[in-house]
């Protein structure tokens, strides 16, 4: 009698492609994407509204910042970069939304707490225009400290994300690699450095308001800034350089703000040690400025982040799914 063949099992429906599994879509986080897209179109509304004084605001941003002048308060042409920060940022968010789009890898690519941080972030930001509009300014300096440290967290999660895929996105999507770089890192950099510039300024309001000297609040705020320009400078090149190589808009922003305080108070026959400090402080951010694109050249070349003999693990972000 013939022997019976090996019993053949059933294959079951076909295993769907890793083009297919890339397609998905998870929605709960591509709900959450389009929320923060959402609410970054209405901190633009209600900042435009504010600019102009219209709406629920009794008088412009600008005014209210004019009826209380400090000596750090800076050139009204320098707040002209608010105009360059909400560009950079629309673009960002653009680039984000597009993750709907792209499918699952791209929406699990950064953490659902980015995007409750940037959310938060919109809402400080809405919140501390209506109480900077009322003149609160004790409260609107701690909406504004939560406000920075919000875009930190995002800055931080953004940094972790691009390190832990970036061999894989270097190896399968090199375009969306730039665009975190470039559109999101480096925004957010931007936007960040700003409002933590915009923070002492609210903070020399307050403790003039508590009746420290004009002077002396604004070398107060001038101390803190000197102190977060080189402590970044020192964690950027031997700390941190791994996850922060690629943002550069920190040092131009600080150059501007300080370039705008020089213009508003540097009176040449007679400087006032705040503006002798002010300019110590821009010539050391410009030095900082050149050592640091020097540095990336530099590394770039001969220490490169994701180089072809990497013993780094190559991590999908579907691989935690």
């Amino acid at each position: 009698p013939e022997e019976p063949g090996p019993s053949q099992e059933d294959p079951g429906p076909p295993q769907p492609g890793a083009a297919a599994i890339m397609r998905e879509h998870s929605v709960p986080r591509a709900g959450l994407v389009l929320l923060s897209a959402a609410a970054f179109v209405c901190a633009l509304v209600v900042n435009a509204l504010a600019g102009a004084g219209k709406g629920p605001f009794h008088s412009g941003t600008g005014n209210v910042s004019a009826r209380y002048p400090t000596d750090i308060t800076p050139a009204g042409w320098t707040f002209s970069i608010w105009g360059l920060i909400y560009t950079w940022l629309t673009m960002m968010v653009v680039y984000l939304t597009s993750f709907v789009f792209q499918g699952s890898w791209a929406q699990c690519l950064l953490p659902c707490s980015f995007y409750c941080s940037w959310i938060f972030n919109l809402l400080m930001n809405i919140t501390w225009l209506l109480l900077w509009d009322r003149e609160l300014m004790l409260a609107a300096l701690v909406v504004l400290m939560l406000m920075v440290i919000s875009c930190y967290s995002c800055l931080v999660l953004c940094c972790f994300a691009t390190d832990y895929y970036g061999l894989w996105l270097r190896t399968y999507h090199r375009r969306n690699l730039a665009c975190l770089r470039i559109l999101v890192l480096n925004g957010l950099a931007l936007y960040a450095t700003w409002t933590t510039i915009a923070s002492l300024l609210n903070l020399s309001v307050v403790l003039q308001l508590w009746g420290l000297e004009r002077s002396t609040a604004a070398t107060l705020s001038l101390c803190v800034l000197f102190a977060e320009l080189v402590a970044w400078f020192i964690l950027e090149n031997w700390v941190l350089d791994r996850w922060v190589r690629d943002i550069l808009t920190v040092y131009p922003v600080v150059i501007f703000a300080l370039s705008g305080i020089i213009y508003q108070h540097f009176i040449p026959p007679h400087p006032t040690p705040n503006s002798v400090f002010t300019v110590v402080q821009l010539v050391l951010a410009c030095i900082f400025l050149v050592s640091k694109l020097c540095t990336v050249v530099w590394r770039n070349k001969w220490r490169p982040l994701f180089s072809p003999g990497s013993a780094r693990l190559m991590v999908s972000p579907l691989d935690g799914k």
